[in-house]
């Protein structure tokens, strides 16, 4: 390839201007498709690349989404199954728009004090917020400056937000439980201080009630270790667990492993999520179906609607589902 093509010998071969050729090939909607067709020809005969760096500086835009997740000291959060899937449905969801994703680790932005900042420093166009806290102390400076961003399983008041709603998956799951015969379910709560784990527990309550279902609650955290703990906290064995997330289920039934109790035939166990791990545990994990990976790609095209002025902030709403594998079976009191 000549190096020294530039967009001018485009414009001379397409015989149109050099402004022309820049916006045929941005895909500019000022430009007729003929035009856009003849100048793409020229450009790939005589093997012209326009630089990303300089269409980007021309717009004035990044084309990136920063993904923005919370950072552990001691655990990188994509060692956890939530945030991979997540990340799948973004990457989706942006490249179908050609945008880039790019990590922001929360309350860590480099030189950049506020997220406002860092979208007014062009490093990214919007943002998509993984989870945060029900009281997200960030949320109103960004509403203010009209900063296009995404909470993911989160939602306030002006913001934009997908959240899977856990009515259906767990009118379900008790509906199951009940099936089999369980009296009574042990619930493992996730972490209270997030609204996921405020509103999946208050739909199990309500589902228990209505369905007559004696509740017991141990409060948790959504790790597994907090999964792992919750056994030596009952003070009875129960004949079915329900946990508010797949890793607290899988370190239950760890807990269990080790203290010689077998799932499903000593205690049956549902858990909270439906990622990739869940139909290979052992035994293969009777779950809530959390659709986090559409989630993303939802996510993503929202920013980029907000970002190319096309909406204005607003909510949306999945429903979760249920799968039924080898975790669960009749109860034997």
């Amino acid at each position: 390839m000549n190096k020294s093509i530039g967009r001018a010998d485009v414009a001379k071969a397409a015989n149109v201007s050099e402004s022309t050729v820049s916006r045929a090939l941005n895909d500019s909607p000022l430009i007729s498709g003929d035009i856009k067709r003849k100048v793409r020809e020229q450009a790939e005969l005589l093997g012209y690349y326009p630089s990303r760096t300089a269409t980007l500086f021309a717009s004035n835009k990044s084309l990136s989404l920063g993904f923005v997740v919370p950072y552990y000291k001691n655990i990188m959060p994509f060692t956890r199954s939530y945030f991979p899937s997540l990340l799948d449905g973004l990457l989706v969801g942006a490249m179908k728009r050609d945008y880039t994703i790019g990590i922001v680790f929360e309350n860590h932005l480099g030189k950049y004090r506020t997220y406002n900042e860092l979208i007014n420093s062009h490093s990214f166009d919007g943002l998509v917020f993984a989870i945060t806290q029900d009281n997200f102390t960030g949320l109103q400076p960004m509403i203010d400056h009209e900063i296009p961003f995404v909470l993911v399983n989160n939602y306030q008041e002006g913001a934009a937000s997908i959240y899977a709603k856990p009515d259906i998956g767990m009118q379900k799951a008790i509906a199951h439980a009940t099936s089999l015969g369980h009296p009574s379910i042990t619930y493992i709560t996730g972490d209270l201080r997030f609204k996921n784990g405020k509103d999946r527990l208050a739909v199990f309550e309500e589902q228990a009630s209505l369905n007559h279902i004696h509740a017991h609650i141990i409060e948790g955290d959504f790790s597994r270790r907090s999964g792992f703990e919750s056994l030596d906290k009952m003070r009875q064995r129960p004949s079915l667990v329900m946990t508010a997330s797949d890793r607290q289920a899988f370190g239950f039934m760890q807990a269990c492993m080790e203290q010689g109790l077998h799932v499903p035939r000593d205690i049956s166990v549902i858990g909270y999520d439906n990622f990739q791990p869940a139909g290979t545990s052992a035994p293969p994990l009777t779950t809530v179906d959390h659709p986090i990976t559409e989630m993303g790609i939802i996510a993503a095209e929202m920013a980029i609607d907000m970002i190319q002025k096309k909406s204005s902030p607003e909510q949306k709403w999945l429903d979760t589902g249920f799968v039924i594998r080898k975790s669960t079976t009749e109860c034997r009191a």
